[in-house]
Formats: C-alpha cells, structure tokens, sequence
C-alpha cells in the first residue's frame, strides 16, 4: 500500500469500502450482502489462525484490519487483539463492528511503520488480505518490525499472492484470468495498481524474512507461517 488510496476511504462511502478490501466478488453492491461476507471472512481468518496456533492467553496483532470481520474471529479467541490499520475510515467501521468484544483495541499506523507497538509486546501477528497489496519493499520494512515487537516464540502468518499460479507449470490451476483482469485496470489508471494484487513468490519472500530475522515455518497453500 504505497500510495494513500486506503487512507482517503470515506466512511460515508461503505460500498466502495468493502469493494476496496473483497473486491468485486460479491457483486458491484456488496453492502446488501453483509452476511454473507462476515461469513466468508470470519471462516477465512480461522485458517490463519489456526496455522499459527492462537491460544486463549495470546496477544495478537492484526496487521490491516479492514471492517474488522477478521478481527472479531480474532477477538473470540486471543486474550487481547491489537488492530491495526492506515484507514480511518475502516477503524471507524471497525470499532463499531467489533463494539462486543472488550478484548479489541484499534490503532491507526502509517505504512510499514508500528513504532506505536513495544518492544516484544506480542505473541503473533496477523495480516489477512494484506501483503496481496505489498511488494518486497513493503514486506521487509514490516517483517524488521515484527522481529521487534514479537515476544521469543512469536509467529507471524499471512497470504500472500502467488506468482507460480499466474503461469507455467501450474497452468491447470492457474489464476490469469485474475492478471488478465488488473492488467485492465492497470491501463486505465497505473497509479491504481497498489491497491490490487503484487505478485510473489514464497521462495522471494522467505528471503526477505530470513534477511530481517524471521524464519520460515511453514508454506500451506497461498498461507506462509514465519517465526523468531
């Protein structure tokens, strides 16, 4: 998220706020279809957290957010979330969304920057549809913060947008129609393409992480698992 497309949200504007973090999936109006979206992201934050282990006594902080649909998942199972997002219109969203959990509490952050956040004060992180948005730039800058602000044995999870599925020996299941459909986009406004998806690989971003401190657990599908 290098541009601030995600900061100027309006919180009066909802439909474009939920096409701007599920896209076009649910339609061109996916306010009228708020049950089933809560639905899907809240069984989709289930696998993250799942993969890195979230128990009851955790700290857990949420890297992006969004409606927080993800963050109320979250929320039923750590002991405390910390959100996290540059938008205030989604935090704004998020609170509300989240106003029965008292274990939640929101911060807006800049990009790639969580100086808000001590010193080993975390037991994991989680970033749900978010490093999709971030090239390796982004993702370095943010695994030297995770490194900083993980307690010993703190796990980071994320999805990521997988190049090997766009072409080449993955074709049968591959994902170029996706490409296809921002390389559109992409013609009709380039300063737009923060906001879709960057293509990586695994095998880049373990790298970068090894670079910054973190070490690679374990690869499940588009989900990577890393560790301190």
């Amino acid at each position: 998220m290098t541009t601030n497309a995600w900061v100027d949200l309006q919180s009066s504007d909802f439909c474009n706020m939920l096409i701007s973090l599920i896209g076009y999936r649910f339609g061109p109006h996916p306010e009228e279809r708020l049950d089933e979206i809560r639905a899907e992201r809240s069984l989709y934050a289930e696998g993250f957290l799942q993969l890195a282990g979230i128990k009851p006594g955790d700290t857990v902080l949420e890297i992006g957010s969004g409606c927080g649909f993800g963050t109320a998942a979250i929320a039923r199972r750590a002991r405390e979330v910390i959100a996290c997002d540059i938008s205030p219109a989604f935090l704004e969203y998020a609170r509300q969304e989240c106003a029965a959990f008292n274990n939640v509490r929101f911060m807006q952050v800049s990009s790639r920057d969580l100086s808000g956040v001590e010193d080993q004060s975390v037991n994991a992180v989680v970033a749900i549809s978010v490093f999709i948005h971030l090239n390796l730039y982004d993702m370095y800058l943010y695994f030297r913060e995770f490194h900083r602000i993980l307690r010993p044995g703190g796990k980071v999870v994320f999805d990521f947008a997988d190049m090997n599925r766009l072409f080449g020996w993955r074709r049968a299941h591959g994902n170029n129609e996706l490409f296809l459909e921002h390389a559109e986009y992409y013609r009709a406004d380039p300063a737009a393409l923060p906001g879709l998806i960057q293509w990586n690989s695994a095998r880049g971003i373990t790298g970068v992480a090894r670079a910054a401190g973190l070490k690679c657990l374990k690869l499940r599908g588009h989900m990577l698992l890393f560790g301190v």
